[in-house]
């Protein structure tokens, strides 16, 4: 039998008005953030311990220790160090990209005194961080490369990403200064990859590094670009 609502007692048909309570929502967007959250730390914490070490090493205990993290919790995410350096790599892989994607927002076509190439060389290394520690990190990391295929394959790969970033710029300044890229454009990516990185290895032992690593950027896209 329906019981209506005007015969019921007033404090159960108040709440027999409310509103239904809201579906729980799902766990695991919770749970998919709290994973990033702790890789993210335990990522943190191994580049603060190998920075302080001046070479990619550290146990897994000492890298929970430093993050505040289990074993358990490091093993949901990577297997091994290594894989946290290869995870390292990827996320300044990223920084970097994400550096370069922004030089289009700074120079537009038609901008003076920009559009030289002392000016283009200008606005791309301000939005390409020059981080001396971890290039020294990846330096050391790359010898490995020699006798371990799995690292010479993960570093290239990660190396062919930023290579792909980077052309789109390239290509553009060479657009601006109705040039040509020589031999080719990823080569000449290469080229200037390899200016940016020696200069800030070598920024250290001189007394201006941002002079030096201007200087070198500039003079390997001088090498590269041939006016049409």
């Amino acid at each position: 039998m329906t019981v209506r609502g005007e015969n019921l007692p007033g404090d159960v048909k108040a709440a027999a008005a409310l509103p239904e309570a809201p579906a729980a929502q799902p766990a695991a967007p919770a749970r998919r953030r709290a994973r990033v959250h702790t890789r993210a730390a335990l990522l943190d914490a191994a580049e603060a311990i190998f920075a302080e070490r001046g070479a990619p090493t550290a146990t897994i205990d000492e890298i929970c220790s430093r993050a505040g993290f289990t074993r358990g919790a490091f093993y949901s995410n990577f297997r091994t160090v290594t894989d946290v350096f290869f995870a390292l790599y990827e996320r300044k892989t990223a920084e970097l990209l994400s550096g370069a994607s922004q030089f289009e927002g700074r120079v537009a076509p038609g901008d003076k005194p920009a559009d030289t190439l002392d000016g283009f060389v200008s606005e791309l290394l301000a939005v390409i961080p020059a981080d001396t520690q971890w290039y020294a990190l990846r330096a050391l990391f790359g010898l490995r490369a020699a006798a371990d295929p799995e690292v010479a394959a993960v570093l290239r790969a990660h190396g062919e990403d930023f290579q792909r970033g980077i052309t789109p710029v390239l290509a553009r300044i060479a657009e601006a200064l109705d040039s040509t890229l020589e031999p080719d454009i990823d080569e000449a990516a290469r080229v200037v990859i390899a200016a940016h990185v020696g200069s800030v290895l070598q920024g250290p032992f001189v007394d201006d590094p941002e002079s030096l690593r201007h200087t070198a950027v500039l003079a390997a896209l001088r090498g590269v670009l041939r006016p049409n």
